[in-house]
């Protein structure tokens, strides 16, 4: 585990003027699509097919084909000036970025206490990981996955080898590459993820406590692939959100943008998929 200060960090500030720039070109590249969830098995041999499933596409300039992200909002959807944030860094960076909509395909506001949705969430990210491999622009084995809170949560589940994830049928040998999750709720997770993931989460946050991450990584031993934790200090959940300036409460809990942690994740975020899906 990595706990940050920011003495560092405020070097680092210069990045944010570039993730502005990128920001207007963002929303004029995102391009509305629709895929088909994975189906899943049933134990009788049958199939239940994925839901119809809306996202949002944004490409690089030139045929590729180029390595790419899909990226899972949390309980309560990503706005629009997160969306565009997030598409406008990966697309900077030489990503095809897909955003998927779980909620608003559904007409559903918020999943953020049941957790009903969490085996569609699986679904439809295989179902986004398929769809993007049917375009000759993305490299269907340099894809890899940024979840946020219970997108987090769903980024850590289709990167594990369990039972629940060989339920889904997957085209071929396609898999995710790599895994980074913002603020995901550690406790919900189960196995030990397969594929390099990176973790990143605020001391202070209510939704998905830090402690609870270092327990699970604690358990979850050495062997296999690295697992990288990046703890901040004094920050809450929703700490890479612009929109969360200043901090207010959601359904009783806390969230705030940070400037400092929300710099220093990209830049880590754009070593880490540099690093796993060059």
């Amino acid at each position: 585990m990595m706990k940050v200060g920011w003495g560092a960090g405020r070097l680092l500030l210069a990045a944010t003027f570039i993730a502005l720039a990128a920001d207007a070109s963002a929303q004029e590249r995102m391009e509305r699509v629709e895929f088909e969830g994975a189906s899943q098995r049933l134990a009788s041999g049958g199939l239940i097919r994925g839901d119809r499933i809306q996202g949002y596409l944004a490409k690089p300039e030139g045929a590729g084909p180029f390595p790419a992200v899909i990226g899972l909002h949390g309980c309560a959807g990503m706005s629009d000036t997160t969306k565009r944030k997030l598409v406008g860094e990966l697309v900077g960076w030489g990503y095809v970025v897909l955003i998927v909509d779980s909620l608003g395909t559904r007409g559903i506001d918020h999943d953020c206490f049941k957790g009903i949705l969490a085996v569609a969430r699986i679904s439809d990210a295989l179902g986004a990981l398929a769809f993007l491999a049917g375009h000759t622009f993305v490299d269907p084995q340099r894809v890899a996955t940024v979840g946020f809170s219970k997108g987090g949560w769903t980024a850590l589940l289709v990167s594990e080898s369990n039972d629940l994830f060989k339920r889904f049928v997957r085209p071929g040998d396609l898999k995710f590459r790599a895994a980074v999750a913002f603020n995901p709720p550690c406790r919900e997770v189960g196995a030990r993820p397969s594929i390099p993931t990176l973790i990143l989460i605020g001391t202070l946050d209510e939704w998905a406590p830090a402690a609870d991450c270092s327990e699970k990584i604690d358990t979850w031993g050495t062997d296999g692939v690295a697992i990288d934790l990046v703890v901040y200090p004094n920050v809450h959940h929703g700490f890479y959100y612009p929109e969360l300036h200043p901090g207010r409460a959601m359904l009783g809990r806390w969230l705030e943008y940070s400037e400092e942690a929300a710099t220093d994740s990209s830049r880590r975020m754009r070593q880490f998929l540099d690093r796993h899906l060059d």
